[in-house]
């Protein structure tokens, strides 16, 4: 179908494969899929603005209230360890281990907070300029794939599983506060639509030829902001709309996902090497790696854990990576690419996008043990190097996924 930019008729661009497809009316509840890659590439939501001010307001209340209280606490030999979750940073930065504090603190609580002040923002009839909402939808884009609410909540269930080994645990107020603003907060990002508040922006097409629906854009000469989702021409360097700079292809960024992806390689080697958790047990300190833990839960019939830990902390950094290198060769190396191929390496990537963040669940497990372990010589618990290296081997991988150009997959398939 050829229709004209100046038409009611709205597209979208894949923003996986760079399919243009025309979008019919979505009713509340259901959801526009691409035809090529089976992308979502909208939904609709009759209350969009009301029901994620509810949800986020919901969930910034839990938040403050397992701010306020006690989490859980713990009692090790006659004495309770009461631990609130502010305490954690405050313990890890006793112990001058700042990059972590600064993985708990922004992961955990900053990134959350500001995602669901932005929903509420954006979301109230408040007298914003268009510059003023433009700016807060570009940092919503960067933040969005950096909160880790309930993957710290996993850590700290397999974190109850260790510390029943030091004593009795205690759960509190403050900790079904938590679990509530994870649910509130995860449905308000599932029910916000940043397709819908950069429409009332501005239009999300920016190109005054024709369009085609069922063609990829690189054959029409246009092109995708990756920020916004607007459809401009291939050599309109800036977004009219968020002011980025883009590119056709982001093709240049493979050298950067190839030069991260060896330096989380090189990290990873000393991440396991080395301690990421020091135990001090009458005077006497002992080490612990992560294959360590591993080891342990399973000697300890823990296996549902042992499992969770081994998954988490070995095989999906290790699989990332090599899923990683294998999107690259296939980029850069394989020319004939069928449908099928294709359609494998994108599931590929999206998978990868999914489960890169669910490493850090060892992290936030040291992190807790260590805040809730101190009883001076007697028993104490604190975080070792290797969680520092382990830390930055996620970090690292997550941003190398986030520079890979998915839509490069399809460039060459001619189907």
């Amino acid at each position: 179908m050829v229709c004209n930019s100046e038409s009611t008729v709205h597209y979208a661009l894949c923003y996986h494969c760079d399919l243009l497809s025309e979008l019919p009316a979505i009713t509340n509840h259901y959801k526009a899929i691409c035809p090529r890659c089976h992308t979502r590439l909208a939904r609709g939501s009759l209350n969009m603005k009301r029901d994620t001010i509810i949800y986020s307001v919901c969930a910034l209340t839990m938040l403050l209230l397992a701010c306020c209280f006690i989490f859980i606490n713990i009692r090790v030999v006659g004495n309770t360890n009461n631990l609130n979750l502010l305490n954690i940073s405050d313990i890890l930065y006793q112990d001058n281990y700042v990059s972590l504090v600064l993985v708990f603190v922004l992961f955990v609580l900053v990134s959350p907070v500001l995602l669901l002040l932005i929903q509420i923002i954006v979301c109230c009839e408040l007298p914003l300029s268009k510059f003023r909402k433009r700016d807060l939808m570009i940092l919503y884009d960067k933040l969005q794939h950096w909160t880790m609410s309930e993957i710290f909540m996993a850590g700290v269930l397999v974190s109850f599983v260790k510390l029943t080994n030091y004593g009795d645990i205690g759960i509190n107020q403050a900790f079904w506060a938590f679990c509530l603003f994870i649910i509130w907060q995860l449905k308000s990002t599932i029910t916000f639509s940043t397709r819908q508040i950069w429409d009332e922006i501005a239009s999300n097409n920016f190109v005054k030829t024709p369009l085609v629906a069922g063609r990829i854009g690189i054959r029409q000469n246009i092109r995708l902001c990756l920020c916004c989702h607007a459809i401009l021409p291939a050599e309109q360097a800036h977004c009219p709309r968020c002011k980025r700079k883009g590119k056709l292809r982001e093709r240049d960024k493979l050298q950067w996902t190839i030069a991260l992806l060896i330096t989380s390689f090189l990290l990873y080697i000393p991440a396991n090497l080395f301690g990421i958790m020091n135990t001090l047990f009458l005077g006497s300190t002992s080490s612990s790696t992560i294959i360590d833990g591993v080891i342990y839960m399973w000697q300890e019939g823990d296996y549902p854990v042992a499992l969770v830990i081994f998954t988490a902390s070995i095989i999906i950094p290790v699989l990332k990576i090599i899923a990683l290198t294998w999107l690259c060769y296939f980029v850069l190396v394989i020319r004939r690419k069928t449908r099928n191929e294709c359609m494998k390496m994108s599931r590929l990537y999206k998978m990868v996008e999914f489960i890169g963040r669910w490493s850090m669940i060892d992290i936030f497990v040291v992190a807790v043990i260590s805040a809730l372990i101190r009883n001076g010589e007697l028993i104490s618990v604190y975080p070792d190097i290797g969680a520092v290296f382990f830390a930055a081997v996620v970090v690292i991988t997550m941003i190398a996924s986030h520079l890979y150009d998915s839509r490069l997959i399809w460039d060459r398939h001619k189907g």
